[in-house]
């Protein structure tokens, strides 16, 4: 993000008095959706708020709290300012490189910087009600100690590191000690020991007295990854993650401001995390989409790692088995440093691959009447794989991304299909709520807005009683096989099963620790989870990522498939992975079968840069939405015209050029009662697609209604 990075300005000025008729000004960032600081009178005031420090204002017919943002560059028109009601902190909340990195993350993604800054400061810092206000004033309370508690997992001091452990490592090292900005993208297959290089890096990094701040994409990985750097740094970790309480969260944050932590882990939002000194950021599964947040603020948390890096001048590294197409083409063009890893620890083999054609449909015919039919979503070849390692005692993970009992339900005597009423979208069948094998317990359920009805009730439409459902679910693939397999322990790890934290870990733990013999579960168990007796992974349907329309959905299919065949065979026992498909065919399962990350960038990246887009153009997402469906598709409309017209007027260097494409309705057109339309700017010059959006943002008000809500979405992961 080099170019960016040197074309956003950031003013650094210090807080200076202003006068205006003898009074001081002072400009205050608000929590609010504008673009622009508000101006307040500090009469009454003693001291004066440094940059950073939070006060109490009126902002119409309320109080909240905003942040002190420095003094007005110009005057102030000639208006009645409201004065500071009540200054809360005597010294910045925020540190200044922290307030620098906000400040360029609201230019770049053309967020207002009030709610940027309420997004990285812990819950309630922003709250003007006065209990909440004296209880965090000057910090938390000192009564109790509101830690979250994780286990170590390892007690091992020390581990020998292999060649290629070494290299990285040594690379690391050199890096380090230039004490300057340098990525390093480590793409090392898994199982290659990327988790010892970072506790080893993260302890040469430390003994320079700087911080490291270590990112993963999931809730669910911070269990692991936490335990292995609590076994070797203690009460130097803190973890930032949403899955804490409010207090927690406040409290692992104030102890990483007040220096008493050096090492952070956790999830996008830990970006944002006060650390001072900064000289190691380690991003793993850098590839991961959860990276990119999906509502609201909508950063991309590992390109926010490189600019921090970057302002830190810290050592950058990006670490996965499967980089996005992006980062690997930054790579091999020399903006990062590329080292890889291709052998497994121990000299273990990758697992071998078995892909089941699916589409041969004639052995169910060919069953024995004695037999047992089976259910539709398991082959004989993952029937027979699954008794056989549970007779040898060993593990089975099962990977389905999709929840629920059955993906819809609808009356077979008239057609009608169970919708959200508020969303365009069919309701899950979730049975898991009753212990029974009735089909009319449950809920139905919308995985958008989360309302609920009562399962499988009589057709709205004709009155009907034979309502089915159909499709499946991990809920679905758990209660099959807890009948074909009575005697096996069996979990699920998705998003249904994992509301508490604690509960989550269990999960992981208990299977880690053999506990469980068959785990079932959406992407949440593909990423960097380490189970030493797990030797066979079953991919259910590995077609559906690739129907969705996305530009990268090809990707985000090859990530999903490798990444959960590296969970096998990651003990003393090799490992086996069967994926069942109806495409046996494609060159995702080709690349897939035999790990070969390479082969599939080469065909992958050709695609892209033929159609334009990133990494070899670059995309800016309008997002139009509001209750009135005809309002909603005319502002869709009239900004699409201001767009074009100014699209035309911009010249393109070298060909490049800004194209304007749609309106059109999102492929999810409506979402919790909200029509959705959506604009996309294409170009291969980023300043020429800021510039417009620039524009198109200054004639906002006057275009777009108060009804109609118009969202920028920059470097867009989705176009649903």
């Amino acid at each position: 993000m080099n170019e960016e990075y040197s074309s956003i300005t950031r003013d650094k000025t210090t807080l200076e008095l202003n006068s205006q008729g003898g009074d001081r000004l002072i400009d205050v960032a608000v929590p609010l959706p504008i673009y622009t600081v508000l101006t307040y009178i500090l009469s009454g005031h003693s001291i004066c708020p440094l940059k950073g420090a939070r006060v109490l204002v009126p902002v119409g017919r309320r109080n909240m709290v905003g942040v002190a943002w420095g003094t007005p560059t110009e005057k102030p028109p000639s208006v009645n300012l409201k004065s500071v009601k009540r200054i809360l902190d005597k010294r910045p909340l925020l540190p200044e490189s922290l307030i620098s990195f906000l400040e360029w993350t609201s230019s770049y993604y053309f967020y207002p910087i009030g709610q940027v800054i309420a997004e990285a400061l812990p819950p309630g810092l922003l709250s003007a009600r006065n209990r909440r206000i004296d209880k965090i004033n000057g910090g938390l309370p000192n009564s109790r100690d509101c830690r979250p508690e994780f286990l170590p997992w390892s007690t091992e001091s020390s581990w020998q590191l292999t060649e290629e452990q070494e290299i990285v490592f040594n690379a690391v090292c050199n890096a380090l000690a230039t004490k300057s900005y340098h990525p390093i993208l480590v793409h090392g297959v898994t199982g290659s020991g990327k988790t010892e290089v970072y506790l080893q890096a993260a302890k040469q990094c430390v003994g320079q007295n700087r911080s490291v701040l270590i990112l993963v994409p999931e809730i669910a990985m911070t269990t692991q990854i936490a335990g292995w750097f609590i076994s070797r740094f203690r009460d130097e970790v803190t973890v930032l993650h949403s899955g804490l309480t409010e207090a927690q969260r406040r409290d692992q944050w104030f102890r990483i401001k007040k220096g008493e932590s050096r090492i952070v882990i956790g999830t996008r939002s830990a970006i944002f995390a006060p650390l001072h000194n900064i000289g190691l950021i380690i991003v793993d599964e850098e590839h991961d989409p959860s990276y990119k947040q999906s509502e609201k603020f909508r950063y991309q948390a590992r390109d926010m790692a490189l600019l921090r890096g970057r302002m830190s001048d810290a050592t950058v590294i990006l670490g996965s088995a499967t980089p996005s197409v992006s980062s690997f083409n930054n790579a091999i063009s020399g903006r990062y440093q590329l080292i890889t890893m291709g052998k497994r620890v121990a000299k273990r083999s990758l697992p071998s691959v078995v892909v089941v054609d699916r589409r041969k449909k004639g052995e169910k015919e060919q069953q024995h009447k004695s037999e047992t039919i089976r259910p539709e979503w398991l082959s004989k070849e993952l029937q027979e794989a699954i008794k056989a390692t549970l007779a040898k005692g060993e593990q089975v993970l099962l990977f389905l991304n999709r929840r629920g009992f059955a993906t819809y339900v609808f009356c077979p005597d008239c057609g009608y299909v169970f919708r959200c009423p508020h969303c365009e979208v069919t309701l899950t069948w979730h049975r898991s709520d009753k212990r029974t094998n009735s089909e009319k317990d449950g809920v139905l359920r919308c995985h958008y807005c989360g309302m609920e009805s009562t399962a499988l009730p009589v057709c709205p439409e004709c009155m009907g009683q034979s309502v089915k459902a159909f499709g499946y679910g991990t809920e679905k693939i758990a209660a099959d096989l807890q009948e074909i397999f009575p005697n096996a322990r069996i979990a699920r790890l998705d998003r249904d099963t994992v509301k508490a934290r604690r509960h989550m870990e269990k999960i992981v733990l208990d299977f880690r620790n053999g506990d469980l013999d068959i785990l079932v579960g959406t992407q949440m168990i593909t990423k960097g989870h380490d189970f030493p007796c797990l030797t066979l992974v079953g991919i259910l349907c590995a077609d559906l990522s690739l129907n969705f329309p996305e530009y990268h959905a090809t990707e985000r299919t090859f990530q999903l498939l490798a990444q959960v065949a590296g969970r096998a065979g990651r003990g003393e026992q090799p490992g086996r992975v069967i994926i069942q498909t109806w495409l046996p065919n494609h060159f995702v399962l080709d690349c897939a079968t035999t790990h070969d990350f390479n082969a599939f960038y080469q065909k992958e990246s050709k695609l892209r840069k033929t159609l334009g887009y990133p990494p070899f153009g670059r995309l800016i997402n309008l997002r139009f939405s509001g209750r009135k469906k005809a309002q909603v598709c005319d502002t869709a409309g009239n900004i699409a015209k201001l767009a074009k017209k100014l699209a035309a007027g911009i010249k393109g260097d070298g060909g490049s050029h800004v194209e304007v494409l749609g309106p059109a309705p999102s492929p999810r057109a409506k979402i919790k009662d909200r029509y959705r339309w959506q604009i996309l700017l294409k170009s291969s010059s980023l300043s020429k697609l800021r510039a417009l959006c620039t524009i198109l943002l200054s004639r906002k008000a006057e275009i777009v209604p108060s009804s109609v809500r118009m969202e920028v979405d920059v470097d867009p992961h989705s176009l649903l």
